[in-house]
């Protein structure tokens, strides 16, 4: 296959035009190609390093050289780790990187003996859990995912350029190709589109993605689309830590408790000694970004831990905001679309950043288009792989929906029977993680995401729920900091409680 040429910085295109370079071949081998160059599309881009000649990597921002910050990626700037089941998926598909995550200051931690979590009921036990976590900044994850895909000969990326829309073939039935354009371009300047010939086009440009006004243009219809907010609000800084500062834990994590303390907060470490601190709120309670309000803030979460640590501390940046937190789901599994075009990742489901299954997710689902493909002997079946990855989305949407509809001004999603079964039933679970390791474990595994939501009701968990629920009446202990309220002068909701 022969391409035109490629746009003049990205951002001029040739004369001729992509009707006239379509019909310009040679034989190149088979090509695929990901729209997105973040953490999904770069796995998505590996795995299909497999089974085709080339894979090319569009993405439309222009890519930095090392671990910075760019525009595409605003959340980029709060909380990110990998759950165990994602650290094993990063491994497999890139063996060595948790190595070399570490050798850049990275933190592998174990989500037992060195976390400090604060649940409703109490908090979480000191025991190792062999369930590691790995800590780092985003721009960090992304440079050193980048560096070990570069290393492909068979990858390639193309930079400053957006796609436009989808080219199928002449039964329309197929993916043929993608359309670009420069994403910056001159104004009064006519847009000359380039074609890019694939045989798979794999989207995995994320919470923003145009997949459903591509399909519509080209005569297929749109996904149908479910979202559930229950309007989550963060606030970002990194810290200089206090080294003199007493501390049992290396993350500590202060959660909410519905329905009435909507407040959460957490400390992290990464790469470079330094600390990523988030605060969240629920409800319209966004954290602020001033620096006094910040702090106050922080003073009034479950427990004085937080506050204590910053307080001394040296800020090393300023404070970042981020509010779109939406939990949304795009049917794709249940659309018509043409053969060889896939979408993963938050193109597929966003979840609500405060739950930490987006990475984790995105990699299996990675995974899973290896399998298609394998299965397919290097074809890829579109519908078959979209079943597969509603499959595996199913799960964790249950759970983080299910927990944001706790939140009475949640909108969308619907609070049936199931919803609140599973609302009391998670209620007895975390009520036991305070005084029962085994219950703490398997809880911990479900969010790893090594075992689904059915092991919530294993025996050693379920006899347990039921003696607490309906055996002889006890005093549960609760922490001494579990009556904190939110201080009258830092309470910034107003919301009206519908639900």
């Amino acid at each position: 296959m022969q391409f035109a040429e490629p746009l003049k910085g990205d951002t001029i295109m040739q004369d001729r035009s992509w009707r006239q370079q379509r019909q310009e071949s040679s034989p190149d081998g088979r090509h695929a190609v990901v729209v997105g160059g973040s953490v999904g599309g770069m796995l998505a881009a590996r795995v299909l390093a497999d089974h085709f000649d080339r894979v090319t990597v569009v993405e439309r921002d222009q890519l930095p050289e090392g671990s910075e910050n760019r525009p595409g990626v605003p959340q980029a700037r709060h909380l990110h780790f990998l759950l165990k089941r994602g650290l094993m998926v990063a491994e497999e598909i890139f063996p060595g990187i948790t190595a070399d995550l570490q050798d850049q200051g990275s933190h592998l931690l174990d989500q037992g003996s060195e976390f400090r979590i604060l649940y409703r009921s109490g908090w979480s036990p000191r025991k190792a859990l062999g369930l590691e976590f790995c800590t780092f900044t985003r721009p960090l994850f992304e440079a050193t995912v980048r560096r070990h895909l570069m290393r492909h000969p068979k990858v390639a990326f193309r930079q400053g350029v957006e796609v436009a829309g989808l080219e199928l073939d002449a039964s329309q039935t197929r993916i043929s190709g993608v359309r670009l354009r420069p994403r910056h371009r001159d104004p009064g300047v006519a847009i000359e589109e380039e074609l890019m010939e694939a045989e798979v086009v794999v989207d995995a440009s994320g919470r923003g993605s145009r997949a459903p006004e591509w399909l519509e243009a080209a005569g297929y219809e749109k996904p149908g689309e479910t979202v559930v907010d229950a309007f989550w609000g963060y606030a970002t800084r990194i810290y200089e830590p206090v080294e003199e500062y007493k501390k049992e834990w290396k993350v500590l994590f202060l959660m909410n408790r519905p329905p009435y303390q909507p407040r959460a907060g957490i400390i992290q470490p990464i790469e470079g000694n330094r600390w990523i601190v988030t605060l969240a709120g629920v409800m319209h309670d966004y954290p602020p970004t001033d620096e006094d309000a910040f702090l106050q803030f922080a003073r009034s979460l479950s427990s004085p831990e937080l506050y204590r640590a910053i307080q001394k501390a040296k800020p090393l940046s300023k404070i970042w905001g981020y509010r779109r937190t939406e939990n949304r789901l795009r049917s794709f599994d249940k659309a018509r679309i043409p053969q060889g075009f896939a979408a993963l990742g938050d193109s597929v489901c966003a979840f609500n950043p405060v739950y930490g299954v987006g990475m984790t997710l995105t990699g299996l689902e990675a995974l899973e288009l290896g399998k298609c493909l394998k299965h397919g002997r290097g074809r890829l079946d579109t519908h078959r792989f979209q079943k597969h990855v509603a499959k595996l989305v199913a799960g964790p949407w249950a759970l983080t929906t299910g927990e944001d509809l706790r939140w009475p001004t949640t909108q969308g999603g619907e609070v049936t029977a199931k919803v609140k079964f599973m609302h009391w039933y998670l209620e007895q679970v975390i009520r036991l993680i305070p005084q029962s390791e085994e219950v703490f474990r398997r809880f911990q595994e479900v969010n790893h995401m090594l075992k689904s939501p059915v092991a919530l009701f294993h025996p050693s968990v379920l006899g347990p729920v039921m003696r607490l629920a309906f055996g002889p009446r006890r005093v549960v202990a609760r922490p001494k900091e579990a009556h904190a309220r939110v201080p009258a002068a830092t309470a910034t909701s107003t919301v009206a409680i519908r639900r």
